[in-house]
């Protein structure tokens, strides 16, 4: 599906700010899938960082669908996930998704513009905060299938259901 017509991005998701509590974190999402499954759903054996993204994407909600579906099958069950919450409900990695497919779609392709934005925002004046957000945001955003790999949005009919709360 394509752009719906006259569709655009609001600057908050369903009254979640993407401009306050963007906390960088350099973990993305399949990483820490593949070790959550490789220590068999131990949280206490994940890296500080993976803990980070276990926690913002709520995974205690779905471990044990994760732990019992086959790989392929992940993306799905997260993709599900995020629809069936509020934004508010989740932690800065979700949110990086939709920061990105934001500031791309409104602003321009590009790693330049996005460090931009977070500058002009006041969301971080440091580069490495702003690269962390873009590569977690987009490498989460491109690994569901959310975004392509210049930030622009793949799934509008994801993004749309995300945005109307459907």
């Amino acid at each position: 599906m394509g752009k719906p017509n006259g569709f655009q991005l609001p600057d908050n998701l369903r009254g979640r700010s993407i401009d306050v509590k963007v906390i960088p974190t350099v973990c993305n999402l399949e990483n820490m899938l593949k070790k959550l499954i490789e220590v068999n759903g131990d949280f206490s054996q994940l890296k500080q960082w993976e803990k980070r993204s276990y926690k913002a994407y709520l995974i205690e909600e779905i471990k044990s669908r994760i732990l019992s579906a086959p790989s392929y099958a992940w993306k799905d069950i997260v993709r599900e996930h995020i629809l069936s919450k509020r934004p508010s409900d989740f932690g800065a990695s979700v949110i990086d998704i939709y920061l990105v497919a934001y500031v791309t779609e409104t602003f321009g392709t590009g790693k330049d513009r996005f460090f931009e934005h977070i500058k002009n925002k006041g969301i971080s004046d440091n580069g490495n905060s702003a690269q962390a957000i873009w590569q977690v945001g987009k490498g989460d955003g491109v690994y569901l299938e959310i975004l392509h790999e210049n930030g622009k949005v793949r799934d509008w009919n994801f993004i749309a259901k995300w945005v109307e709360g459907q």
